[in-house]
């Protein structure tokens, strides 16, 4: 089977081709290449904007800029492809079934004026989106419903699905609470994940569910072919080779220890199997996220809170195949009290990204070991809000040339969206431990019984 790389990555070759072939100077201009949502200290009002600069320019050339304002406490971005042209979701959750409309953006223009604002019932606290064709899925945290949404008819949402009783082969206990998690397409295939909290609340998770659909391409119809189960709390469905790497949690965040249960799970599509890995006795952590390069630069986060709410843990590199050999990995980044709650990373050819609890850094190639350092770091502060919050992040794929279009149409861009939710979790839980106060505030918070 025919290697695939990812949306990203894709869209990255695709690029670097058009150098090769004549386009160098295209390649060489300053575009916007990651996307960024930051609120205030009192998570009331937020912004979007963007990072800009060169597709392979030193990141000490970058700089930031604000693209859209007026919003509200919890802002997130989603990049997708609608046919060659790359765009973003922006949505605004409000703790409520329902939301702000959906803001539909062009992240290549200097000026995110919206193009369109859908509104879609199925999909409250927005997670993922993938496409396919004219089609649009998207899936949210609170409702766990799959929403089809035909992108040619002004993003209208044409039907839904409710996990799980949608599909009579997947059994639940009676009020499990489950919510959308990651959404994948692969050639004719959409994946989609869940988490399960089998008695609701959020203290104990069972085993999340990845599930298995044949996309009908006239109507975007979804048909169930399979599902399995990954670990509990898992949140990361990212596409490499013909696999699905599934970073698990294990269980509810703590503060002080990680989860027992933690592990990555790798799903070959080719028979639908999975093989799961669990981190060496000495790795401190949980599984929080995974990114590939190629074959020869796969690197893994793990990490978890200490009893003072802040990260413990670290960042490993290792070749894709010894991914199931955690003790021939490499530290690359250590973390010990660090601050923050948005926590992810992003490796590409030129350079590494690591969302880093409430700053982004970037590092000018790929880390080989803890002396590498990033050489460029983005506060809240230097994004439009002193003092503020870093809220959601993304990798923005550049537009498609028609030539590269059936390359790349079918993926999805490298989003934080789930590690937002586990953010906010954090955060609410530590300052609960400050302050001895409880709220309850939708569902997206940590219940403490």
């Amino acid at each position: 089977m025919k290697k695939k790389f990812g949306f990203l990555k894709r869209a990255i070759v695709a690029a670097l081709t058009l150098s090769v072939l004549g386009s160098s100077a295209a390649l060489a201009a300053t575009e916007n290449l990651f996307g960024y949502t930051v609120v205030n200290s009192g998570y009331s009002a937020g912004l979007a904007g963007a990072i800009s600069g060169e597709r392979t320019a030193a990141p000490t050339t970058f700089t930031s800029s604000t693209k859209v304002t007026d919003l509200n406490g919890d802002p997130a971005l989603f990049n997708f492809f609608q046919g060659t042209e790359s765009r973003l979701v922006l949505r605004q959750y409000n703790y409520t079934p329902t939301a702000p409309a959906n803001k539909i953006l062009d992240p290549v223009a200097s000026s995110w004026t919206p193009l369109v604002s859908p509104s879609w019932n199925a999909v409250a606290n927005l997670h993922a989106v993938a496409t396919k064709g004219n089609f649009l899925y998207a899936t949210g945290y609170d409702l766990a419903k799959i929403a089809v949404v035909n992108m040619s008819s002004g993003y209208t949402q044409t039907t839904s699905y409710q996990f799980p009783t949608a599909w009579s082969a997947i059994s639940l206990p009676s009020g499990a609470e489950c919510h959308g998690e990651g959404l994948t397409v692969v050639g004719d295939y959409l994946y989609a994940l869940f988490t399960v909290n089998p008695s609701g609340g959020y203290s104990v998770y069972s085993d999340s569910i990845v599930v298995k659909f044949y996309i009908d391409s006239s109507t975007g119809a979804l048909y169930y072919i399979n599902h399995l189960t990954v670990g509990k709390n898992a949140f990361t469905l990212d596409h490499y080779d013909n696999k699905l790497y599934v970073c698990a949690l294990g269980g509810m965040q703590n503060a002080g220890s990680s989860n027992a249960d933690t592990r990555l799970d790798i799903v070959d599509l080719a028979t639908f199997t999975k093989t799961t890995v669990n981190k060496t006795a000495s790795m401190t952590g949980d599984f929080r996220d995974i990114s590939i390069v190629d074959a020869n630069n796969a690197y893994v986060f793990l990490g978890n809170y200490n009893s003072s709410w802040a990260m413990d843990g670290g960042v490993y590199r290792t070749t894709v195949a010894n991914l199931t050999s955690p003790s021939a990995w490499t530290k690359v980044s250590n973390l010990s009290n660090d601050p923050g709650y948005l926590w992810g990373i992003y490796a590409d050819s030129n350079r590494f990204w690591f969302v880093k609890g409430n700053q982004i850094d970037i590092y000018p190639g790929l880390p080989a070991s803890t002396s590498d350092t990033a050489t460029k770091t983005f506060t809240p502060t230097q994004l439009g809000y002193t003092n503020g919050n870093l809220n959601s992040a993304i990798i923005l794929a550049p537009d498609q040339t028609s030539g590269f279009a059936a390359k790349s149409a079918s993926g999805v861009a490298k989003s934080f969206a789930s590690q937002s939710v586990l953010a906010q979790q954090a955060r609410k839980a530590a300052e609960e431990a400050k302050t001895g106060l409880k709220t309850v505030n939708g569902q997206r918070i940590l219940s403490f019984n």
